[in-house]
C-alpha cells in the first residue's frame, strides 16, 4: 500500500522522464503491488538505463518537474550502485517524497531493463513498465536487508505460476546468490526442498 504522495511522486516523475525515451522501470515497493503483494512504501524508485552522459538531460527534465537533488554533486555511489536522490513535494502536500533514480550499471540490471514489462500499479492512474518478478526476487537478494528477503519470499510464493525458474536460477549462480535463495524458498514453501542450481 502506498500513500497518495509517493504515488504522486511517482507519476510525477514517470511523465516528465518518459519523453527522453530512456529505459525504465519501477522497482521497490511499488513495483511489488503490480505483481501480488502490497505493502507501505515511502519513496518511489526506478531503475533507468543511463550513464553520466545523460546526467544533465534526465536533472533538466526531472527538475523542471518540480524535483530537486538531494545531494551536491547530485550522483552518489553506494557499492557499485550508482544514483541520484530526490525530493518532491505535491502541491498539496505538507512534506517531500523521496525519488531514487538507480543507474543501470551492471549486465544484470540492463539484462533486467530489457525484460520490463507495463504493469498496472493500483493508484498511479497509468500503465507503467515494472521490471518482472524474478527480476523484483534478484534485486531484493542483492539487496539483502530482512524487509528485502521477506519481500522476496513472498513474491515467489504470489507469482509461482508466472516465475521463469530457468532465468531465475541462471541469474542466481550468475550473481553467487545460492544461499540467500535457499532461504527465501524455505520460507515461501517450507515443505518443498529448493530446486537444484
Amino acid at each position: 500500500m502506498a500513500s497518495e504522495g509517493v504515488l504522486t511522486t511517482l507519476r510525477q516523475a514517470w511523465l516528465a522522464l518518459e519523453p527522453l525515451e530512456l529505459p525504465m522501470a519501477v522497482i521497490g515497493g511499488l513495483a511489488l503491488s503490480a505483481w501480488n503483494h502490497a505493502r507501505f512504501t515511502r519513496d518511489a524508485d526506478i531503475l533507468i538505463g543511463m550513464d553520466e552522459s545523460k546526467v544533465n538531460e534526465v536533472l533538466q527534465a526531472i527538475c523542471g518537474a518540480g524535483f530537486y537533488p538531494r545531494h551536491s554533486p547530485p550522483i552518489l555511489q553506494i557499492d557499485d550502485q550508482q544514483l541520484i536522490q530526490l525530493k518532491y513535494k505535491p502541491p498539496d502536500g505538507i512534506y517531500p517524497f523521496q525519488l531514487d533514480l538507480l543507474f543501470a550499471g551492471s549486465e544484470y540490471q540492463k539484462t533486467a531493463l530489457t525484460r520490463r514489462t507495463k504493469q498496472s500499479i493500483p493508484g498511479l492512474g497509468h500503465p507503467a513498465d515494472v521490471l518482472r518478478a524474478e527480476d523484483l526476487i534478484l534485486l531484493k537478494l542483492i539487496a539483502g536487508r530482512v524487509i528485502d528477503r521477506a519481500d522476496a519470499a513472498m513474491l515467489l510464493r504470489e507469482n509461482r505460476p508466472e516465475i521463469d525458474l530457468n532465468y531465475l536460477t541462471h541469474w542466481i549462480r550468475r550473481l553467487a546468490l545460492h544461499g540467500e535463495f535457499a532461504e527465501i524458498w524455505r520460507e515461501a514453501f517450507p515443505s518443498e526442498a529448493p530446486p537444484a542450481i
